[in-house]
Order: C-alpha cells, then sequence, then structure tokens
C-alpha cells in the first residue's frame, strides 16, 4: 500500500499555479491526519492568474512566503510579468541562502536539487531559514511558501515543518516526490562546477521514466537519513525562534482538537 502524500491542487484550481500541493490530509504518528487548507506549497507564482489568485484567496489565503532570493525574483517577473499577488495577501520575502557565498557554494552547489543540500544549509543560515519559519509562525491565517520550481527549498522547509508536527517520515518523504515529481523543468540539474566556478545546465537533457526513477529513490533514501538526524525542536530555537512560535508552526497542521463529552454527560 502506497504512503498518503500531500495532495495536488485541483488542475486550474488556483489558474496558472505550478506545483501547487496542499500539506493537508498527511499521516500522524499519534493518528488522524494534517489538516487541509492551511498550508500549501507552489514552485513560483509569476504565472498565478487574477482569477488564481481570487481562488486563492476564496480558499482562505493570507500570506505568501518567498524563500527565493532578490535577483532571482527580478529575473522571473522580467521573463514572466504576471500579476503580483493581491494587496490583501501578506507577502514575506525570506531567502533561505546566499548563492554569492562561496562556502555554501562550496558545500551546496552540486546538491542544489537534492537533500544533501539541506543540513550544510541548516548549518551555515539559521538566520535566514528561521526568518522563513517566523513568517509561517506570524502568519495570521492559512499560508503559501514557494520557491522558484517548488521542489527543494519549499521542499527543506515543507519537511521539517511536517516532521515538527509528527508526520510520519515515509509520507513526509511521499510528499518531497510528489513536488519532485510535480516540478516542470526540462531534465537534469542545475549545480555549481566548484572547479570551474560556474554555474553548470543542460536545458537539452530529458530524463527517460527510468531515470526519474532513479533520482527518486536516491533523493528519498538521502530525505528520509536526514529526517532520521533532525530535531526540528532544537534546530528551531537554535535559529533564535522563541517558544511561542515554536508552538503556532506545531499547531499549524494539527487538526482541531475533537471537542470532549458535555458536561455531566
Amino acid at each position: 500500500m502506497s504512503t498518503p502524500a500531500s495532495t495536488p491542487a485541483d488542475v486550474g484550481a488556483w489558474d496558472g499555479a505550478v506545483n501547487l500541493r496542499d500539506l493537508g490530509g498527511l499521516p500522524l504518528e499519534d493518528g488522524g491526519t494534517t489538516a487541509p487548507g492551511r498550508v500549501w506549497r507552489s514552485g513560483a507564482t509569476e504565472h498565478v492568474t487574477p482569477a488564481g489568485w481570487a481562488r486563492a484567496v476564496d480558499d482562505g489565503l493570507t500570506t505568501v512566503v518567498d524563500l527565493r532570493n532578490p535577483a532571482e525574483i527580478r529575473q522571473a517577473r522580467h521573463l514572466a510579468p504576471g500579476p503580483p499577488p493581491p494587496d490583501r495577501l501578506r507577502t514575506r520575502n525570506t531567502p533561505t541562502e546566499d548563492t554569492g557565498d562561496p562556502h555554501f557554494l562550496a558545500a551546496c552547489g552540486p546538491w542544489l536539487d537534492h537533500p544533501r543540500s539541506y543540513a550544510p544549509t541548516l548549518a551555515m543560515y539559521p538566520h535566514l531559514v528561521g526568518g522563513a519559519f517566523r513568517a509561517l509562525a506570524d502568519a495570521p491565517g492559512p499560508v503559501l511558501v514557494h520557491c522558484s520550481a517548488g521542489r527543494d527549498r519549499t521542499g527543506m522547509v515543507a519537511a521539517m515543518l511536517l516532521s515538527l508536527t509528527g508526520v510520519e517520515h515515509e509520507a513526509i518523504a511521499a510528499d518531497y516526490e510528489g513536488a519532485f515529481r510535480g516540478t516542470r523543468h526540462p531534465g537534469g540539474s542545475v549545480a555549481y562546477d566548484v572547479e570551474r566556478g560556474v554555474w553548470v545546465q543542460h536545458p537539452g537533457e530529458t530524463w527517460t521514466p527510468e531515470q526519474m526513477d532513479e533520482r527518486v529513490r536516491e533523493r528519498r533514501a538521502a530525505l528520509l537519513e536526514w529526517l532520521a538526524d533532525l530535531d526540528p525542536v532544537a534546530w528551531l530555537r537554535f535559529a533564535g525562534l522563541d517558544e511561542a512560535r515554536i508552538s503556532r508552526l506545531r499547531r499549524l497542521l494539527r487538526p482541531a482538537p475533537r471537542p470532549g463529552p458535555a458536561p455531566g454527560s
């Protein structure tokens, strides 16, 4: 039996949204499932249409947390100058990495599309990644978190949030796999060549189903290994989050408690 994964939004649910997934419906270690309609994850939002944003607001969205660097955002808006999120939505830009940092490039450049980048990113940038979790904790209601593809940085933040919530690790891995397979990319990886000091990519490369399956298997294994060593509460404290924010994050995806019996019943 397959492990439940996050739910891909209905086609056209938020018109133009890329790799949109609802983190609801995932099995919790103590029983039950995560609440739907609280946290969504996606790729870049430049293609979301006005109708798509209107639907998002109707679905309760209050906040958009963008994990991209400012230069990425400028480039994306130049290439796809779509409508920005409505003014009624809170938007928070909280980059999780510094691509101009040679230490980051040496440690993570070859692994930007791989969970092997997660541990060094968290070690180097607690102040940056912590900012993303502060934005999630401070959101007044349902929130969308995204990067460019909705796969790597978003995958790291989503996995940490799900781990904090108490989601079964296999279900977290299934969510990662769904987003990895849902990424609209031409195939191949983008990585930093440390020896040459340049970014390299293979835009003409395509992945066969077998190659995709192999990449997924390798990445799932690496993700599960990372999750086994992850203490999300300890890391959030290390990043400077206070106990009130950690508590809000822990409750963000938890289902509402069932009402107890009436007094005297």
